[in-house]
């Protein structure tokens, strides 16, 4: 079982890619999306830091 922090960061990644997919949009198209850094949805995508890109978009 993973801990607490990992379960959430890959709910919310999972979130974002089953909202990416239901809206049919592409990871690239996500990237070009205001506030969201290429290198920010290439982690999503992995599943690495969630929470560091969330910061990123309460900017």
């Amino acid at each position: 079982m993973l801990p607490s922090y990992l379960q959430i960061e890959k709910h919310i990644a999972d979130k974002i890619t089953s909202l990416r997919e239901k809206r049919d949009i592409s990871k690239y198209r996500l990237s070009q999306l205001p506030g969201i850094s290429l290198s920010s949805r290439g982690r999503v995508m992995e599943q690495e830091t969630v929470m560091s890109m969330l910061r990123g978009l309460r900017k």
